[in-house]
């Protein structure tokens, strides 16, 4: 199995003017302490917020005995307001980049947040989107636990989901790769997510943690009958993932070990990612031109909203 080195990296980080979406500048500095990085910070304007400031406006001004003009000079007037807005608060959040990566763009984009923000990394080629989700539903300014399941279902490229929480960005820890864990379910698709999580391995000198999660077999014969079909599912799980293990063995960082976990796939991947300390979860796209986000279609969603660990979407 061919690995990847990670030399450098291009990170599209979406943001909405909110501290929530901001949270995911601390993981962009891990990154970059690690490799050289490219930032290019979007911010979205979608057109039901620049219709609402409009009209908000000439509410205002009607009040007051003033108009704007017409519909159409109101909405122009509006969106280079938002946009001279929106250019000066990335520019502030670019300030505090700028000494820790090895460039940085801003774009401001007027449109559907996910459909500009897949288009965004479309431009920039070879990339790494990291968005910052909300624990609550994955919701932010954007709604964007929408936003994000219509990111990784457009998109071919990693996706890193950073949970926010309360915490300012002061307050929060340092983010760490120490650990990272792969999660696979033996099918190729889910596999392809194994160069880059090695590559950011070697690049971190983390260990590596290889996880199966077994579906616990219900049989009418009896349960001892279930029992043994489970544990000989397990059996052949580790046989697949020490394989895998000593294939990249050499590629990773430190260690590379593996696990098989009983029971539902995205709550065991989440209790055995807290067990073991781990920095960041990866799972893999399955469906064709990875139209399915994660393997068994929504365990990327859910693994996001139910864990406290970062999760990257690649392959």
């Amino acid at each position: 199995m061919s690995t990847q080195t990670v030399s450098s990296l291009t990170l599209l980080v979406p943001l909405d003017g909110s501290p929530l979406a901001e949270q995911a500048l601390p993981f962009v500095r891990t990154l970059a302490a690690l490799v050289p990085t490219k930032v290019h910070l979007l911010r979205v304007i979608a057109p039901a917020l620049v219709r609402a400031v409009a009209s908000h406006e000439a509410v205002m001004l009607a009040v007051a005995g003033d108009t704007l003009g017409d519909q159409d000079e109101q909405i122009d007037t509006m969106r280079e307001t938002l946009q001279a807005e929106a250019e000066g608060y990335l520019e502030r959040e670019a300030a505090t980049l700028v000494t820790q990566v090895q460039e940085v763009q801003r774009e401001v984009a007027f449109g559907l947040p996910a459909e500009q923000i897949v288009a965004a990394a479309a431009r920039l080629g070879d990339g790494m989107i990291v968005m910052a989700t909300h624990g609550k539903g994955g919701l932010l300014r954007w709604a964007l636990g929408s936003v994000t399941t219509r990111v990784l279902h457009l998109t071919a490229r990693p996706v890193l989901l950073v949970r926010g929480t309360n915490l300012s960005q002061e307050e929060a820890p340092v983010p760490s790769l120490r650990r990272i864990m792969v999660a696979l379910d033996g099918s190729l698709e889910a596999e392809r997510a194994l160069p880059l999580a090695a590559g950011l391995a070697h690049a971190a000198n983390a260990d590596m943690l290889l996880a199966q999660v077994i579906d616990p077999v219900s049989a009418p014969i009896s349960v001892l009958a279930a029992d043994d079909a489970t544990a000989r599912l397990r059996e052949l799980a580790f046989h697949y993932l020490d394989h895998i293990a000593g294939e990249i063995t050499g590629d990773v960082g430190r260690s590379v070990t593996t696990t098989v976990p009983v029971g539902h796939v995205a709550e065991e991947i989440v209790e055995e990612a807290a067990r073991k300390h781990i920095d960041l979860i990866v799972l893999g796209r399955h469906g064709l031109s990875g139209a399915q986000p994660s393997f068994l279609g929504g365990t990327a969603q859910k693994v996001s909203q139910a864990s406290s660990v970062p999760l990257l979407v690649a392959g």
